[in-house]
């Protein structure tokens, strides 16, 4: 199964660790983001991996060759959201792939995940945050989700969006346009029409989307790698 990275945001929320660098780029420990997640695909046999890229596109895949990955790359030609950039990064692509965003940090269990696919409908990880206010919360039944809510207003505790999918392309293609959100246009009408299976990922996991979160994130690695 290809593994699809979602590497080309411009990292808006990392004004410092980010300022002069990709965000896939800022480091955790010895190694970048970009660089924890793809060594946990190979780790777990998925080694045909192909990252997305926008913004200082060319200083990522320039740490791609330095380090020798041998994963593919598309570069979009515009900002085109999470849907838009995971539509023109599997142009060629026929079956199932998964995709991941390119800033979450977790001990993925890659093999559980995939065998939780059914084929036809579309996988999305969730995880359970004891405060969830600043994700928006996912309507679970059983293995199913149902609903996408907004993200609520005091801490409440619920499951979220972990960033890790099982997608084909039958559930881009309906969308005609070229920029699009997964969150917004695809996501919603999949778990409405019964479509959209969860697998509950109950290890690690960390979002670094903000300089708080990467501290975060930092401090637990150092604690974890002494």
């Amino acid at each position: 199964m290809k593994a699809i990275i979602l590497a080309g945001g411009r990292a808006t929320r990392l004004p410092e660790s980010a300022r002069d660098i990709p965000k896939g780029l800022v480091p955790i420990g010895p190694r970048p983001i970009l660089g924890h997640i793809i060594e946990g695909l190979f780790a777990n046999g998925l080694s045909d991996v192909r990252l997305a890229l926008g913004f200082r596109a060319e200083a990522i895949i320039n740490f791609l060759k330095k380090r020798g990955y041998g994963c593919e790359y598309v570069i979009e030609p515009e900002p085109l959201g999470t849907g838009g950039a995971v539509k023109f990064a599997t142009a060629d692509v026929t079956g199932p792939f998964m995709v991941l965003n390119g800033d979450i940090l977790a001990d993925f269990d890659f093999s559980a995940i995939r065998a939780s696919h059914e084929p036809g409908k579309a996988l999305l990880v969730s995880h359970w945050k004891d405060d969830a206010r600043d994700f928006g919360l996912l309507q679970i039944d059983g293995q199913t989700i149902r609903a996408f809510l907004e993200k609520p207003g005091l801490p409440i505790a619920g499951h979220i969006n972990a960033g890790c999918y099982i997608l084909s392309r039958e559930h881009l293609d309906h969308v005609p346009r070229p920029a699009f959100m997964l969150e917004q246009d695809v996501f919603p009408e999949l778990a409405a029409g019964g479509r959209l299976r969860t697998f509950i990922h109950r290890g690690f996991w960390d979002d670094l989307g903000t300089e708080e979160r990467l501290a975060r994130a930092r401090s637990v690695y150092a604690k974890t790698n002494e």
